[in-house]
């Protein structure tokens, strides 16, 4: 049984007004609002349109961080900006000093429900589960006596990123939560009746990917007949890892290769709307806004679109978005070795056909120092902030998969300083400043290259 937590936050008595802010539109492919930053996202479908809670990040000098705000849309390109909705309390001492991911439900009478991490690193535990409801999921009310801590056979000091759904089987409504067990992450799993009372069910998924990573932001969906479990590695390679299943309860297979994205893309959560297939992510900033260090945390809502293609997921741009876009053919090119030429193009997205064979190696440049590479030998694209000359000496900023066919649909996407390719089987998301201000080039460096 859960354990209760006995203290009284007084601004949980009152009804949050989530406008602090005028609802704006947003007309992105990735969004953000102007002055903050997009950390976790936590969407919902609730029939009409797709909520997209995420953890706000001001970067400011309050005490407290990161309240939940909100994003709504029906197509991933427009979006109304609501503000915050759920704030954290600006107090050194309150469990609720910064908030962190949850997940939000709606119950068979139609009020919703927030389930959300509170943090604070100076309390012990440092994080708690809690409760907020709402009539429209916008203005809500804290339920300070539902929040419980992790039970003792877990790590309470991790112990967070509550996912909640209605699983039709048991009838009950399951919560996942990211913890630690024996020195290695696990997702935890409890049940409730009625979205107040909750009780552990011990663990139900255990770290498979050969570290003691905790497994952050998981989520849970059936799409297809499949039930599709994902999550997010803390460390190692900091990628969103997903598993297949027959039934909720597993076993969950490991596909081989078991993410569609690179580290330049974060925290996905899957959603569905029963056609489709989504995974809400975003795509951090660089330390000092500046190319030349590294991924911090936070930057602009992501979507990719999932397909089921082989038995596995394939990402592309989400199809509603798509019509929205500004859209260009590449030039008909057929490259020597050593040649270079201008991409020059104000269009959001670019897209052809690449015709490659297995020695093939071309660079997309923006700039000296942000250099991607496509190496078609070794079935690698790999982003290096670095000059040309520098490459075989460093890693790389993030790195993905290649398509093993020979004939590539290519898409390039540039929207502000946010670089995204696809490439028919998997997605390679960047942020490049310097793309905003530097021509972007292709140089063949190997093998032959024809693009149509």
């Amino acid at each position: 049984m859960k354990k209760k937590v006995q203290y009284i936050c007084m601004i949980a008595m009152f009804i949050i007004l989530g406008a602090c802010k005028m609802k704006t539109e947003v007309k992105s492919l990735y969004p953000r609002s102007a002055d903050s930053f997009v950390g976790d996202p936590m969407p919902y479908f609730d029939g009409n349109e797709y909520k997209i809670y995420y953890l706000e990040d001001l970067r400011n000098e309050e005490v407290g961080f990161h309240p939940f705000s909100l994003f709504t849309t029906t197509d991933f390109y427009h979006y109304q900006d609501e503000g915050e909705v759920i704030p954290f309390v600006n107090e050194e001492d309150s469990p609720e000093r910064a908030l962190g991911t949850g997940s939000v439900i709606k119950d068979k009478a139609g009020k919703y429900h927030a389930f959300y991490t509170a943090h604070n690193s100076e309390r012990l535990p440092k994080e708690l589960i809690m409760h907020a409801t709402s009539k429209d999921g916008k203005k809500w009310m804290k339920q300070p006596e539902d929040t419980f801590e992790g039970d003792t056979e877990y790590e309470n000091n991790d112990f967070r990123d509550p996912y909640v759904f209605f699983e039709e089987e048991s009838q009950s409504y399951w919560m996942l939560i990211t913890t630690r067990q024996n020195n290695t992450g696990i997702i935890a799993k409890y049940t409730s009746t009625d979205l107040t009372s909750w009780e552990n069910q011990g663990v139900f998924f255990v770290n498979d990917i050969g570290n003691d990573s905790n497994l952050e932001c998981p989520s849970l969906v059936q799409f297809k007949g499949t039930w599709y479990l994902a999550f997010s590695d803390q460390w190692d390679k900091r990628v969103v890892h997903y598993r297949t299943a027959d039934n909720p309860n597993g076993p969950f297979e490991k596909p081989e290769h078991d993410y569609v994205d690179g580290a330049g893309f974060y925290a996905g959560r899957l959603e569905t709307d029963g056609q489709n297939l989504y995974q809400v992510g975003w795509i951090p900033t660089k330390d000092n806004h500046d190319d030349r260090f590294n991924y911090n945390w936070a930057g602009n809502l992501a979507v990719h679109q999932l397909i089921k293609k082989d038995g596995k997921l394939q990402p592309k741009v989400p199809e509603k978005a798509y019509q929205n876009l500004s859209k260009e053919h590449f030039p008909q090119w057929e490259l020597s070795v050593g040649e270079t030429v201008i991409i020059d193009s104000q269009a959001t997205l670019l897209e052809g056909e690449f015709q490659v064979n297995n020695r093939t190696k071309f660079i997309l440049s923006f700039g000296e120092e942000n250099n991607i590479l496509f190496d078609f030998n070794n079935r690698k694209m790999s982003y290096y902030n670095t000059h040309l000359e520098d490459i075989p000496n460093r890693k790389p900023q993030t790195e993905m998969s290649l398509t093993t066919e020979q004939t590539v649909p290519f898409q390039l996407i540039q929207e502000e300083d946010l670089v995204v390719i696809y490439d028919g089987e998997y997605a390679l998301s960047n942020r490049i400043y310097q793309s905003k201000e530097k021509p972007t080039k292709l140089t063949l460096i190997e093998g032959s290259l024809e693009v149509k």
